[in-house]
């Protein structure tokens, strides 16, 4: 199952800085939309207990390439919305796997749910 999502919000980042109830808007809306994106493409989901999600990063045209532990915590809410689809806890994904593409007019995560 391959989802496409935006690229996660600066406050949801570890780093990000901002008032704790913009930071739970923020959380709310990008489970939200992942949860949406899985749902459309629940079809596709693999089977099993054990999965794991393999994010691609394609970040905006300007600015420095993130690390991959920082991007790995902003996608905790795409984790969320997608187990949440899928009707299984979020432990079962383990941590993601974070790569990085090519740069993005807007910016853009693309995951990817495969059983382990």
């Amino acid at each position: 199952m391959i989802i496409e999502l935006p690229f996660p919000a600066s406050i949801l980042w570890p780093n990000g800085r901002g008032h704790h109830m913009r930071k739970h808007k923020a959380t709310k809306t990008h489970k939200g939309w992942a949860r949406v994106a899985a749902l459309a493409k629940r079809a596709d989901a693999p089977s099993g207990d054990r999965l794991r999600l393999v994010a691609t990063f394609h970040c905006k045209p300007a600015g420095p390439l993130p690390d991959k532990d920082n991007a790995g915590a902003s996608i905790k809410a795409y984790q969320d919305g997608i187990a949440w689809a899928l009707g299984v806890d979020d432990r079962h994904f383990g941590q993601p796997v974070v790569q990085f593409g090519d740069r993005a007019k807007y910016g853009k995560v693309i995951i990817e749910v495969v059983a382990t």
